[in-house]
């Protein structure tokens, strides 16, 4: 292709422009010419008669005052002012920039893949991260007030266990003896065995105490939650997940009342839970089911079965050092009560959305700071790209 660059500038000698203004306009003119060359071609045009027509329009008398209005800049005089009427054409000039940069790039074709794919490995890295740490660590557990909800843990150090599940026993000593929590509930993952509906099929499920959903700020989309009187041993209620109630009773509102058979027993179905409501727990389960925890005799009175998951949301006003400070306290007392199996048994307080995110904090934040470190290195690369650029030109 011919560089009209030098006939441009040829005639541009006796203007007297400023070296800035001038490579403006040899741009902006040697961009419009190479375009009114390349349509020539396309029309069939051999390339010496394609560039005697394009010099034609360069001497028409009126080319470079028509262009020079497209590319000149406002002196001083004409600032951007607030208020201002009929100072300056954003639009016009917005119009000029967005034309002048697509000329720009559709005239260096590697340059601008090298630099899109560079900024979107980047933007995309640190999107994708960001959506990672918004979803585990700024955004809030779907709970009612999930600020006052904590996790409750016998202490055992000298044994190599800083967090142990607590007994039954210990639990129920805790729920009557602290004072710092509105409600205490506990939980503990189980499979079952549904039969007499369809296909056998085995699912996760957790036995919960009755009060858990209403402690969590949790209800029932359909019928109702557990109730004081299904934690009694031998009450068979039953709360199905969103999902096992459209996947196996087509949202049929009538299961509410009706009789399921899970591990050989007969349970009858009192709610179905909101969508996508998931409990905190050891491990990532999708609960399709939950019955009342309804400690038995033979559990409640053993010390040694340390199996639960325990749950409190603390009273208003009270802090977590103040509630860690009374159940130190209880544990003391259990410690002199039940030698054989409290002694050297503390117990700690945990916020829940501490407890959720466990130790993949540490790991997400690195990784954020490593991407944002990848944009960072993208964007680098792009000016350092421009800068050469900028001095060949």
């Amino acid at each position: 292709m011919p560089d009209f660059k030098i006939e441009i500038r040829a005639r541009l000698a006796e203007l007297s422009l400023s070296p800035v203004r001038e490579v403006e306009i040899v741009e902006e003119l040697s961009q419009h010419l190479e375009d009114e060359y390349e349509r020539a071609l396309s029309c069939g045009t051999s390339e010496e008669e394609a560039r005697q027509q394009v010099l034609e329009q360069l001497n028409a008398p009126d080319l470079l005052q028509r262009e020079l209005k497209h590319v000149e800049r406002r002196g001083p005089e004409n600032q951007i002012e607030l208020g201002a009427e009929g100072k300056i054409n954003v639009l016009a000039d917005l119009q000029q920039d967005l034309r002048y940069s697509l000329r720009t790039l559709a005239k260096n074709p590697a340059f601008t893949s090298i630099a899109i794919v560079a900024l979107a490995l980047g933007i995309g890295a640190n999107s994708a991260i960001f959506s990672v740490v918004d979803a585990v660590l700024l955004r809030p557990l779907p709970f009612k007030k999930p600020e006052q909800l904590v996790t409750l843990w016998e202490n055992a150090t000298h044994l190599g266990f800083p967090k142990n599940t607590p007994s039954p026993a210990n639990f129920l000593d805790w729920q009557k003896q602290a004072s710092a929590f509105t409600g205490m509930a506990a939980m503990v993952e189980r499979s079952f065995n549904l039969t007499g509906v369809g296909e056998p099929e085995r699912l996760d499920g957790r036995r919960v105490s009755a009060n858990l959903f209403e402690l969590l700020g949790v209800p029932a989309v359909l019928g109702r939650t557990f109730v004081p009187d299904d934690d009694r041993s031998g009450t068979h209620a039953i709360l199905l997940s969103y999902s096992l109630w459209q996947r196996r009773f087509g949202s049929d509102p009538s299961v509410i009342g009706r009789a399921l058979t899970l591990n050989g027993e007969s349970h009858t179905v009192i709610g179905i839970m909101p969508r996508f409501v998931q409990l905190p727990g050891f491990a990532n389960r999708n609960d399709q089911l939950w019955v009342p925890i309804a400690f038995p005799a033979e559990e409640a009175s053993q010390p040694g079965n340390h199996f639960l998951e325990v749950i409190a949301r603390l009273k208003p006003g009270i802090t977590l050092k103040q509630a860690q400070a009374e159940m130190e306290t209880i544990a003391a007392r259990l410690a002199q009560q039940y030698p054989d199996y409290n002694t050297r048994i503390g117990a700690v307080v945990v916020p829940l959305h501490e407890e959720v995110v466990g130790d993949i904090k540490p790991a997400l934040l690195i990784l954020l700071g490593a991407v944002g470190f990848v944009l960072l290195i993208a964007c680098a690369n792009v000016a350092n790209l421009l800068l050469a650029r900028a001095a060949v030109r």
